[in-house]
């Protein structure tokens, strides 16, 4: 009985210390800050780079894209131009950007021509016009810093020599420092290849997240109430370590130097096509550069 009365003590004890140290603990309090605003109906779309609308340096062979996780292989899988709330366009006839598939000029029989029909080339100025837009975005953005959070969901694939190194581009997501400097991520997957045989098997690679854009000043070419129109990022003059086995970049200083971020350009070292995502001294330097992306939004209340 003297054991049992004892640990009826402590147990007492006990629950009327947890009901003291409940009862002296002032309840978690704060005000919500008025100026961050929930961001609904994100758009945000993107050309990504002239070279990745090119011809490839292989006879036959376009940097063409779908949508989707993987290459598509015939019209039933091209035509279907949205995964998740990425779509893939591409300009028409008249200069207008359609839903692949959905004319003739953009079908999958002419996905390796402008839409207008003309020939694209290594050696002319024709590219195929191809860009992603991604919709439905949510997140959170300060209104009065500027500081912001905005993701979407979708993958598309972008065919490099042809199906030959296909990697794939999921889910990218915008983040927006109180300094306006914008980051861009997605997560990457593909094949490792080797570019000396191409036909060879590849080895799938495993999802990573990389940064596809750094924007030193994302509202420069807009709001923070409504995004931005042209956001340019920041690739002339970044210097990049190279692969051994890859081309080095080119000398700082020269035409059109520079590199897509430093991790992005690891992930495309085990594609082999890492060095068509900086400048290595050749004719197609100009072609690499990252182009503007855009990204509006609507904010609520």
């Amino acid at each position: 009985m003297k054991i049992f009365s004892r640990r009826r003590a402590v147990a007492v004890a006990a629950l009327a210390t947890a009901g003291l140290v409940g009862a002296c603990t002032p309840p978690e309090s704060g005000t919500p800050d008025p100026n961050v605003k929930s961001v609904s109906n994100a758009v945000f779309e993107w050309e990504i780079s002239r070279e990745a609308n090119n011809a490839a340096f292989a006879p036959g062979q376009f940097n063409w894209w779908n949508a989707g996780t993987a290459a598509a292989t015939n019209d039933a899988t091209y035509n279907n131009a949205t995964h998740g709330n990425a779509t893939v366009l591409k300009k028409n006839a008249s200069g207008t950007f359609v839903p692949i598939g959905s004319e003739s000029a953009v079908s999958f029989a002419n996905r390796t021509k402008k839409g207008n029909g003309a020939a694209v080339t290594t050696g002319n100025s024709n590219f195929l016009d191809q860009k992603v837009r991604y919709t439905a975005g949510t997140g959170k953005v300060n209104t009065a810093t500027g500081v912001a959070t905005i993701s979407w969901s979708g993958t598309f694939t972008i065919n490099f020599y042809g199906i030959y190194v296909p990697f794939q581009v999921a889910n990218p997501k915008l983040t927006v420092d109180a300094s306006g400097k914008g980051t861009l991520t997605a997560t990457l997957s593909g094949i490792a290849k080797d570019q000396s045989d191409p036909e060879a098997p590849g080895v799938t690679l495993p999802k990573t997240n990389v940064t596809l854009a750094e924007v030193p000043n994302f509202y420069s070419s807009g709001s923070i109430a409504t995004g931005a129109s042209a956001a340019q990022p920041n690739y002339l003059g970044k210097v990049v370590t190279t692969h051994p086995d890859a081309a080095p970049q080119s000398a700082s200083g020269t035409a059109y130097h520079g590199s897509w971020p430093q991790n992005f350009v690891n992930f495309q070292n085990a594609t082999g096509l890492s060095s068509y995502w900086y400048s290595s001294g050749g004719a197609a330097d100009a072609l690499k550069v990252q182009l503007p992306f855009s990204v509006n939004y609507s904010i609520a209340g």
